[in-house]
């Protein structure tokens, strides 16, 4: 069985305004990024809780990402407001669009940024000079992702996921992915073979890359927001109401198999998230409670907690600091360093 030995401590909190929207990490420097749907926005010293205030962004904090090398930090706004800095928190440029910054992610590859405004897919450099306007999108972008070598940016919206050439000889060209209904969430696996979005429909869609070969994950109940592939691309996490599923890709992938499933939430899942070793998957839900899990070892299985712990406010955003420090945001406003006690001890 699963089990810890201690009970996760809070090191430091830090009060938002409002609900915490948005929450990226880069763990290589200590540091992170916060907003909240009231308009803070803060640059945040994991160690220790020190935090640094940002431009607001009066209507709330829609989106934040870090570049690859951590040397810019981007924050989008409901103002339609993109704003860049640098590490330490001084303004570095600014993208204006007319509509929401909702999607924001740099390139893998270059200091180059993607975002996602309306049915505007923006490409940028690391101080804001635009590069690209894809302006034409079919409707409004909801999610961006990078292929993994950095030359193509994929806008997930209702129809399907187009990608765009934004390096060498086929730049401005694109490929779309079709489908039929409104797509929420976009991610890669870290290998580059999958291109996975959540659909409004309930669907998990996959296609493989670039061959277009497509896979569907069907019988969900409601909407998929929530997805993320573990560091090594073998497990897929997929939040659905208030149900985690944890899909095996490994050997021959998914296709024909079960996922492994964890019930414990008696709210919607609001957030999920991998540690760095890939030992356990976090999930937070609207009724206070944050879980860790223990990563599946085979597909099918049913998953118990490894750690539940209870809050009056809803658990609103979860990132990994260390295998066993996790930062957590609420809708209350707190955003809470707990460090210990964190992993599976296997008995």
């Amino acid at each position: 069985m699963t089990g810890t030995g201690t009970t996760p401590a809070a090191q430091w909190r830090v009060d938002l305004d409002d609900y915490v929207h948005v929450l990226e990490v880069y763990c290589d420097r200590g540091q992170a990024v916060a907003g909240s749907l009231g308009g803070d926005a803060v640059l945040i010293d994991t160690d220790d809780g020190s935090a640094t205030a940002l431009g607001r962004h009066e209507m709330g904090v829609l989106s934040a990402a870090w570049s690859s090398d951590g040397s810019r930090v981007a924050v989008g706004g409901q103002d339609g407001c993109t704003r860049i800095y640098d590490r330490t928190g001084a303004a570095q440029g600014a993208v204006a669009a007319s509509a929401w910054a909702t999607a924001l992610a740099w390139s893998p590859t270059a200091p180059v940024l993607a975002i996602g405004a309306g049915r505007r897919l923006l490409i940028t450099d690391q101080d804001g000079a635009l590069l690209h306007d894809f302006d034409d999108q079919p409707s409004t972008v909801t999610a961006v992702a990078w292929s993994v070598d950095g030359t193509r940016v994929g806008a997930a919206a209702y129809g399907g996921i187009g990608w765009h050439d934004v390096v060498g000889r086929r730049t401005g060209r694109r490929r779309r992915f079709e489908w039929k209904g409104s797509m929420l969430s976009l991610v890669m696996s870290p290998d580059g073979a999958w291109a996975c979005a959540g659909a409004q429909d309930g669907m998990v869609q996959l296609w493989r890359l670039w061959s277009g070969r497509d896979l569907s994950m069907s019988g969900y109940p409601s909407k998929i927001e929530r997805l993320r592939f573990r560091h090594d691309s073998r497990w897929l996490a997929v939040a659905c109401l208030d149900e985690l599923t944890v899909w095996d890709f490994g050997g021959k992938g998914p296709r024909g198999t079960a996922p492994a499933v964890a019930a414990g939430h008696d709210n919607h899942i609001e957030d999920l998230a991998w540690d760095p070793s890939g030992r356990s998957v976090v999930t937070g839900g609207g009724e206070g409670r944050t879980i860790v899990w223990a990563t599946p070892t085979r597909a099918g299985q049913d998953l118990s907690p490894v750690v539940e712990l209870e809050s009056d406010a809803a658990t609103s955003r979860l990132r990994w600091v260390s295998e066993d420090s996790l930062l957590v945001g609420r809708a209350d406003g707190s955003l809470v360093k707990l460090v210990g006690g964190l992993q599976p001890v296997v008995q």
